[in-house]
């Protein structure tokens, strides 16, 4: 504002969106950029305003625009730091992100942009020049040139040798999708580390590579330690501290890096000149942020490659539905282990067959049979043995003895059992049961409803009372053991890697994996299974505890994924479930539900609204929203409409909307 007779400094119009999770609310508003700050305020700008008598923060999306504000604009107070956060990429990326999961602009740009840190600031980055073909002979680099890799880890595939080749190749004009299953006998990351040199062999040219945690963060840095040595890589993970988070994106954000490694919220790296994302194990549960909008970073790097024009690779030891319909629809490519690589490196699986069950009846019930026994004694003689097991503790469930029925404490938690003491307690709350009846039959005996990896590890001691016995789970995870014989017992996805292989892996607990109450749980089976397989030396043994006929146990004997998520997928589509079609999960009381569900003008199908089982409160019920697939985007748009309608007119409770829940 200026007094009557002061000259008036020329401004500006620009357009921000306030740092608001109210959903009325997640909308540009007009705000005039006084001379002092021009220089400083651009696209992608953090800035400082005042909105409803508060100051806070907001981003720039639009400059130079023409108002239509009847009133007075505001100015914007500050600009927040030298440079824009948003590249224009990451900003098209995150409004694409909140419009396809019926999300708010702020919900999403909080996992694209970490908190300010103004010393984090402060650092000189240059920008990056290193090349992987410089000539290290550690890189697995070439010397003669541009477009030849040089690169080996990737001939154990039938289409992997040309996709590198395409990958290295300068301004090629179509963007690469693949989806990769694991070889057996092979570690991913040296496919990863393959994949990162390829494209960091030409002199232009970013990537960035998502996996599900800090631990495979890890391993993907160990295996291109000339990137790392030459200061090419930044990391991105969550258990990062603020200011070390800020420093990382800073780097990229000014070119001063080429990779980029980190867990989801990577996804969203500024990296300049992006060519390839590569996301790894894309049906971990860790790569869907868990804060609205639910969004999985798979989806978002695959939104992003089509948004962008960047490659894309998907990897997993198995294969997901969704990544297999990419392949049936022609999106992306399957790239495969040729067969000479399954013949050659494959484990030998053993399941249950109907010869083990006339053998040893209890085999098929037993959670280690006879079998297992006798591959882990023929394995531990000539080097370390790995035992797949569901969960951690000692006895995590109870059940009653007589009718089944899991048995609970007075609080609603279940009951378990922590350590040889045998005394039932609370998982909850902690209380102890030492005289427990059932509420159902009154009956008071306990039976196991699963075995924890502390019992497992009690158990395989007494039966090989000469060889370690090694524990690795989440609390206490180990990334690496030796060659020597040993017994390892780790839940899933805490599996240590065996210098040269485990020489057995035993699959227990596989009908726990199986009998989970989800749409995913043979696909999430599947993809624990193979991940442990993928560890074990050539033509070790592998023993599952299930028996022979599933689908899912014919699929790890023959080292076929994609043949068991194409199956997988077809009757999902006979019974229209997601990926055939799109879901709306809406999470509220029944009442507001089903108002949500009248205002939908897209054809569609409500289920429910039935108590939520996710949670423990009553009166929050769940509906399921059905839609055809290619009605899919209409209903992101109108959800979010609705709930920006809602907001604004106060009118019944929130309804929180998850897009293609994982659970349904």
């Amino acid at each position: 504002m200026t007094r009557t007779g002061e000259a008036v400094e020329p401004t500006s119009v620009v357009q921000v969106r306030i740092d608001s999770q109210v959903p009325h609310l997640d909308r540009p508003f007009d705000y005039l950029v006084p001379a002092s700050l021009t220089e400083s305020v651009e696209v992608g700008s953090r800035v400082r305003v005042r909105f409803a008598g508060r100051l806070m923060t907001a981003y720039v999306v639009a400059t130079d625009v023409t108002t239509d504000h009847p009133g007075e604009l505001r100015p914007i107070e500050r600009a927040m730091g030298p440079e824009p956060v948003l590249t224009d990429d990451t900003l098209k990326l995150v409004q694409a992100v909140a419009e396809r999961w019926a999300g708010t602009f702020s919900d999403v740009v909080r996992s694209a942009v970490p908190p300010r840190h103004a010393r984090a600031e402060k650092v000189n980055v240059s920008a990056c020049t290193w090349r992987s073909n410089s000539g290290d002979s550690e890189s697995g680099g070439s010397e003669s040139g541009d477009g030849d890799v040089g690169d080996a880890a990737w001939s154990g595939y039938g289409a992997g040798p040309a996709l590198l080749r395409r990958l290295a190749e300068p301004g090629s004009a179509e963007p690469i999708r693949a989806v990769w299953s694991l070889a057996p006998a092979t570690d991913w990351s040296n496919d990863v580390a393959g994949l990162a040199r390829a494209v960091t062999s030409m002199e232009t040219g970013s990537v960035i590579v998502v996996v599900p945690d800090a631990a495979d963060v890890d391993r993907v840095l160990a295996a291109i330690p000339e990137a790392v040595t030459a200061r090419a890589v930044a990391t991105l993970t969550a258990d990062m501290g603020p200011e070390r988070r800020y420093r990382e994106f800073v780097r990229i954000l000014r070119g001063g890096v080429r990779i980029v490694v980190g867990t989801r919220g990577s996804v969203f790296a500024p990296v300049p000149d992006l060519r390839l994302i590569v996301v790894w194990d894309d049906g971990d549960d860790s790569l869907v942020d868990p804060q609205a909008p639910y969004w999985n970073a798979r989806d978002v790097a695959a939104l992003r490659s089509h948004l962008s024009g960047c490659s894309l690779v998907v990897g997993s030891a198995s294969r997901t539905v969704v990544t297999q319909q990419w392949c049936e629809t022609g999106w992306a490519k399957s790239v495969v282990p040729s067969k000479e690589t399954v013949s050659s490196r494959a484990p030998k699986v053993r399941a249950i067959t109907e010869q083990d069950e006339a053998r040893d009846p209890a085999a098929a019930a037993a959670r280690m049979p006879h079998t297992a026994w006798v591959a882990a004694r023929a394995g531990v003689a000539d080097g370390p043995v790995l035992v797949q097991v569901a969960r951690k503790g000692y006895v995590p469930a109870l059940a009653c003895q007589d009718c089944r029925t899991p048995a609970r404490c007075s609080c609603g938690g279940p009951l378990m059992i922590r350590g040889r003491s045998g005394t039932p307690a609370c998982s909850w709350c902690g209380a102890i049961h030492g005289s427990w009846s059932c509420s159902q039959c009154q009956g008071a005996r306990l039976r196991a409803m699963a075995v924890g990896a502390e019992r497992t590890v009690e158990e395989i001691g007494r039966a090989f009372p000469e060889v370690p016995v090694i524990s690795s789970h989440g609390e206490h995870r180990l990334l690496t053991v030796g060659r020597d014989p040993a017994v390892v017992v780790a839940t899933v996805g805490a599996e240590p890697v065996a210098d040269g292989g485990y020489r057995a892996v035993l699959l227990l607990d596989a009908r726990t994996h199986l009998s989970r109450p989800s749409l995913n749980a043979q696909e999430e089976a599947a993809r624990r299974w193979f991940s442990a397989a993928s560890l074990a030396a050539p033509g070790a043994t592998v023993v599952i505890s299930a028996d022979n006929a599933l689908s899912a146990v014919q699929a790890l004997v023959r080292w076929d994924a994609p043949w068991l998520a194409s199956r997988e997928l077809q009757e999902r589509e006979s019974a229209s479930l997601p990926p055939a079609t799109r879901m709306a999960a809406l999470v509220g009381s029944g009442e507001d539900i089903r108002s949500v569900a009248q205002r939908i003008r897209t054809p569609h199908r409500l289920l429910g609204p039935l108590p939520d089982p996710t949670r423990h409160d009553q009166d929050r019920q769940r509906g399921l929203v059905v839609v055809d697939r290619r009605e899919g985007p209409s209903l992101s748009r109108e959800l979010r409409a609705i709930t920006a309608t809602r907001s604004a007119e106060s009118k019944g409770r929130p309804v929180h909307v998850h897009m293609d829940p994982r659970s349904i």
